[in-house]
């Protein structure tokens, strides 16, 4: 049986409402950061995804302005 490796990156998509409840917003409003920040989107369907790393990379750099 194959391991995983703990430091690869795991292949997450995520749908704009459980990305904006996980970031703490409403859906509305990570829409308008989507827009402003430009958070990469990928459409599959007729649905739009963020991929687990945009959305990590995206939460680092908004801890940094934070600071």
């Amino acid at each position: 049986m194959k391991s995983t490796d703990a430091g690869a990156p795991k292949r997450m998509f995520l749908d704009i409402p459980n990305a904006a409840e996980l970031a703490g917003f409403s859906v509305r409003h990570f829409r308008r950061i989507i827009e402003e920040e430009r958070i990469r989107i990928v459409q599959i369907g007729r649905k739009f995804f963020i991929l687990g790393a945009d959305f990590e990379r995206w939460q680092m750099t908004n801890r940094r302005k934070a600071c």
